[in-house]
């Protein structure tokens, strides 16, 4: 056996267990998912396996359309909210921070390992009613008597900045902590205002990190289900209540499978763009 074809045999025994376990766990459930949204509801609330577009002929009727702008709402917001807050924290812990960025890092992320219902129900006590944010409000004199902020919009956007955070810091930090220092010295060296210096230099070479804080931001904020319901009471349907009513509630899994067919297509529309963008950013660099 030659050497390259023993070493194609190598990288695929490597590559084996990747590609069985994408097929088995990816590729196979959203075929599954794909052939229901195409199939009939049947009288039991079952489906029977066929091809028709009559769960998509429905999705696109005017009801649904709000639930599709409340969705890209929230994330567009949440995508904004996170960029907002997201971005200072990775530019100092990038270019700030010195030897103590590992453990601004850190601190980031330990949080997370935390079960994810756990996180939201501490946010649930910390929001209630006689949780600790208005124990301390009152206690303040700030307001005299509790508000309500389980339950409400606001509600949702701060589960949705502590959710997607370190999904926004981390990819921006990794394209700061990149950034040449020299670049900044010659700017401040030909007279550039520390303004003029991020606008120009710093910004610019941090878009590609910027861009994909987006996108693992906005992606799965528009199919984003137990925050709206555990901190906002579920008042406001978005796709991810839509997808979770039609399956377990209704009974109507071809449109339920049909709404999730859609979530995956403008998600993949979304990446496509992002990969385009991104090519172009990196061209106009070189």
């Amino acid at each position: 056996m030659t050497a390259p074809r023993r070493g194609n045999l190598v990288t695929l025994a490597l590559l084996a267990p990747s590609l069985l376990s994408a097929i088995l766990l990816l590729a196979i459930p959203i075929l599954i998912v794909i052939a229901f949204s195409f199939a009939e509801q049947d009288t039991y609330g079952g489906a029977k396996f066929g091809f028709t577009l009559t769960s998509y002929r429905e999705l696109f009727q005017a009801i649904y359309l709000p639930i599709f702008l409340n969705s890209l709402q929230l994330a567009v917001v949440s995508t904004v909210i996170c960029l907002l807050v997201g971005y200072p924290i990775a530019y100092f812990i990038a270019l700030r921070a010195g030897r103590y960025a590992g453990l601004l890092l850190a601190l980031l992320l330990i949080p997370f390992w935390i079960d994810f219902i756990v996180r939201m129900s501490a946010w649930m006590v910390l929001l209630g009613r006689n949780g600790t944010i208005n124990s301390a409000l009152v206690g303040l004199g700030v307001i005299e008597q509790p508000i309500r902020m389980i339950g409400t919009y606001p509600a949702v956007l701060v589960g949705m900045l502590y959710a997607f955070l370190p999904t926004t810091v981390l990819p921006i930090y990794a394209a700061l902590s990149g950034l040449d220092g020299r670049l900044l010295e010659a700017a401040d060296d030909l007279g550039a205002t520390p303004l003029q210096s991020f606008w120009r230099i710093t910004f610019p070479l941090s878009l590609p990190g910027v861009m994909a804080a987006i996108l693992f931001v906005f992606v799965p904020a528009m199919g984003v289900y137990a925050i709206p319901v555990l901190l906002g009471g579920g008042k406001s349907i978005i796709l991810g209540n839509l997808i979770v009513q039609l399956f377990l509630d209704f009974r109507n899994i071809p449109l339920g499978a049909a709404v999730s067919v859609v979530l995956l297509a403008i998600s993949s529309v979304i990446i496509v763009c992002y990969m385009r963008v991104l090519r172009s950013v990196e061209e106009a660099r070189v």
